[in-house]
């Protein structure tokens, strides 16, 4: 009976071992296995569109957003507009971009927040990379962004000033878009320390700004 005894504790042991490692690991590793698969995007439409005289006198700041998703396609096509490839590295050494940058440091990188959660856009391959899981436009957009289909996190390394800069070219690319498909847009400040960590940023990462798209209400 001892010897049985002993052993039934020993199991008991392992069992709650095995327990305690499980619901730590779930603790720990939900999270990241809760994230979504990358959403590879169509290719870009890089032919139509309005006239670009006829999209700069239409270009305006806009508020008010319907809670509607983008379709893959516009999403795509608005992603490129604001900081996509446009020439190949076989064309041009390193990557050409739709917008310029600092000494071509082409160091802001774009996180898009949808209604299902926040990704990095990766121009060179046109896909979106998974980095929070979960609705949290009203974390990181101000007002009305909340319910906007997309909005367009501009992050940087803190130390570089002109970051700024080079934010300000990609978000005149993305009004530019916005006036030429009729759909809202709005550029804005954001507070950046709040942001930071709804998207997880990496330390010495800065969000600089928001900027919020999608269909009129």
């Amino acid at each position: 009976m001892r010897v049985i005894s002993a052993l039934s504790e020993r199991i008991l042991r392992s069992v709650a071992l095995f327990s305690l490692i499980a619901f730590i690991f779930i603790i720990v590793a939900a999270p990241a296995l809760c994230l979504q698969a990358p959403i590879q995007l169509p290719a870009p439409q890089m032919t139509g569109g309005m006239p670009l005289m006829q999209a700069l006198a239409q270009r305006q700041t806009a508020r008010a957003f319907a809670d509607k998703p983008l379709p893959m396609q516009t999403l795509s096509n608005l992603l490129w507009a604001a900081f996509g490839v446009n020439r190949s590295r076989d064309v041009k050494t390193g990557l050409g971009r739709t917008a310029p940058s600092a000494m071509n440091k082409q160091e802001v990188a774009l996180y898009v927040v949808l209604a299902d959660g926040a990704y990095v856009y990766e121009a060179e391959q046109n896909k979106l990379r998974p980095v929070v899981a979960g609705d949290v436009r009203a974390k990181v957009a101000q007002g009305a962004g909340a319910h906007a289909a997309a909005t367009i996190i501009y992050v940087a390394d803190a130390k570089l000033d002109y970051a700024q800069v080079d934010a300000g070219f990609i978000g005149q690319n993305v009004y530019l878009f916005a006036a030429s498909e009729g759909v809202n847009a709005w550029f804005y400040a954001l507070h950046g320390a709040d942001v930071a960590i709804a998207l997880k940023l990496p330390e010495g990462q800065k969000a600089l700004y928001g900027q919020s798209v999608g269909y009129r209400p």
